[in-house]
């Protein structure tokens, strides 16, 4: 298509927008002046329409526009040991802070559910002394932990003063964050049970979601 000088643009700029005024004037009104139809979507429309036909790159630079981009998948947490280590302490802490005893946490057993019975109730590697170390700092402040694999769900002893036996079980990977399921047994006749959410935050683990905790006599 020939290059329009500007007198032939601007004739056909009065021409275009003089067709879409009238096109306007057929619009019905509404009740209410504020919401008045607004004719500057017809005259960018024939602005646009006349930028092609004179042959000018128009455009419209829209915040945020872009390719559409597929919806993001959960990505593997590529835990290590000791991320599993923070995972379980986290679990383990707020369990024993949920039920803890008046007088506080005397001693809890943490039993290694690997080791337990011919059908090993956790499928996972035993926690293995790195590991059960970190747990250990990281739930001190709430309770001291000790380690037994296989044992009776109870000391030999109860007294009901706050002696806990904890079991851990498997670490579960979700993608974009993990679960963990850790059951508490107390107050001689209680057990306590919880399955968390747990999520990565810098080098921590903290919980974001308590599924369910549930205590039985």
């Amino acid at each position: 298509m020939p290059k329009l000088t500007d007198d032939e643009l601007g004739t056909l700029l009065r021409e275009t927008f003089s067709a879409r005024e009238q096109l306007t004037d057929q619009l019905p009104e509404t009740t209410e002046p504020s919401r008045r139809r607004s004719a500057v979507p017809i005259l960018l429309a024939a602005a646009a329409v006349l930028a092609v036909l004179a042959g000018v790159l128009y455009g419209v630079s829209r915040v945020g526009a872009g390719p559409t981009q597929p919806a993001a998948t959960p990505t593997a947490l590529a835990r290590t040991a000791t991320d599993d280590a923070r995972i379980w302490a986290v679990g383990l802490d707020s369990l024993l802070q949920s039920v803890k005893p008046d007088g506080g946490w005397r001693s809890v057993i943490v039993m290694d559910l690997s080791d337990v019975g011919k059908d090993h109730l956790r499928k996972g590697p035993p926690i293995a002394p790195e590991q059960r170390t970190l747990i250990s700092e990281l739930v001190s402040r709430t309770a001291p932990i000790t380690y037994h694999g296989e044992m009776s769900p109870a000391p030999a002893t109860c007294d009901n003063s706050g002696v806990g036996v904890a079991q851990l079980r498997d670490v579960i990977d979700k993608g974009d964050h993990a679960e963990v399921e850790v059951n508490l047994y107390h107050d001689c006749t209680h057990w306590t049970t919880a399955k968390y959410r747990v999520e990565r935050q810098g080098v921590d683990w903290v919980i974001t979601q308590t599924f369910w905790k549930r205590t039985v006599r």
